[in-house]
């Protein structure tokens, strides 16, 4: 029976380990993988939708945001405190104070208090997260919050992170694979069958829970400096971003991607030597570019959320030939066997590209 109860306990940890699966074939007869470079612009890491000592339900402090955002080389840090925006007292040409606030439509943030993010909309457990209003073109949708992902199947996160407790000898994470918890494939067809159009945006959701603090920078649980490792927005622009008025329209262009676990990369378009990132109009015929030098990835582009293109390549770029919604999915995995992938799960998406015929 002993025998009996442990092959079964490894059977558990085992599909826990290495869950979700994936079985797809590659699609790569469209592609092409010639030599290139990246043309030259700008890029930058924005972190969006944190809370400070100024929110009732967390304890940061300005001085630890800016510590973490040196560990990190993040860029540009969007405070959004709930229900009042007294960070501005603190703010300085990084780092940006903004709101969470509920409103009969649902939970809105206010980006530097200007450009409005519908939030948490893949939340449906609470009633006041719960989008009930219209999906307005000049709203930001927060495509991937990281409490969200948690709430989202809540016994899948508890058994996970026993998981976790269990291994923590071998990996030293607590945290190990996290991502495995963000039903990015799901949340993407949500975005597609309500939404389609707005921009999309990642937030932390970060709460500081517990410090303890003896020096300047104590310890916190979680930390900024861990956080700032899960979801970045990496920002793409063709002159440099000096001010908070620059990020914010870049942000409302939804020239981004959002990547998870640090794992960047680059996309973007040319047409006739113009070049055009994720969220712009971009002419027919133009070739969309991918670069992700990550070892065990699957960069998949999809038209109007279907697949064009599934490959395991780290660069190669494509010609749309007919007009739509094209975005970038990037998956990592632990395994595979034949066209069985274990351990899929997501690391990129961007924003579309909107594909237009004139």
């Amino acid at each position: 029976m002993f025998y009996l109860f442990l092959v079964v306990f490894i059977g558990i940890l085992l599909y826990l380990e290495f869950r979700p699966f994936k079985r797809i074939s590659l699609l790569e007869e469209k592609i092409e993988k010639n030599n290139f470079e990246r043309p030259q612009y700008h890029k930058y890491n924005v972190i969006a939708h944190i809370h400070t000592q100024f929110s009732f339900d967390s304890l940061g402090k300005p001085s630890d945001i800016k510590k973490a955002m040196e560990e990190n080389n993040i860029d540009f840090v969007f405070v959004t405190d709930h229900d009042n925006d007294n960070y501005k007292y603190f703010e300085d040409e990084r780092v940006f104070a903004g709101i969470e606030k509920n409103t009969p439509d649902g939970r809105l943030l206010l980006l530097g208090n200007e450009l409005p993010v519908i939030s948490h909309p893949n939340n449906f457990e609470f009633e006041h997260y719960k989008w009930k209003g219209e999906f307005r073109p000049d709203y930001l949708y927060e495509i991937i919050n990281i409490k969200d992902g948690v709430v989202w199947n809540k016994a899948l996160s508890i058994i996970s992170l026993l998981k976790n407790i269990i291994i923590f000898p071998v990996t030293w994470k607590i945290l190990h694979k996290w991502n495995a918890l963000i039903p990015l494939e799901k949340w993407s067809r949500l975005y597609f069958a309500r939404a389609k159009g707005l921009k999309m945006i990642g937030g932390l959701d970060l709460h500081i829970k517990l410090v303890y603090q003896e020096h300047t920078h104590g310890i916190l649980i979680p930390s900024y400096r861990s956080g700032f490792k899960w979801l970045v927005n990496q920002v793409y622009s063709k002159k440099p971003l000096e001010k908070k008025s620059d990020v914010l329209e870049a942000l409302k262009q939804g020239n981004l991607h959002l990547s998870l676990k640090q794992k960047y990369g680059d996309f973007w378009g040319e047409n006739n030597g113009n070049i055009y990132f994720p969220g712009d109009k971009t002419p027919l015929n133009s070739k969309l570019f991918c670069i992700f030098n990550h070892k065990k990835t699957v960069k998949i582009l999809k038209k109007d959320n279907q697949p064009v293109v599934i490959t395991k390549e780290n660069s190669f770029f494509y010609e749309p030939k007919e007009s739509g919604l094209y975005h970038f999915e990037v998956y990592e995995y632990d395994l595979k066997i034949g066209n069985l992938y274990l351990g899929f799960r997501p690391v990129a998406i961007t924003n579309p590209f909107e594909v237009v015929n004139g």
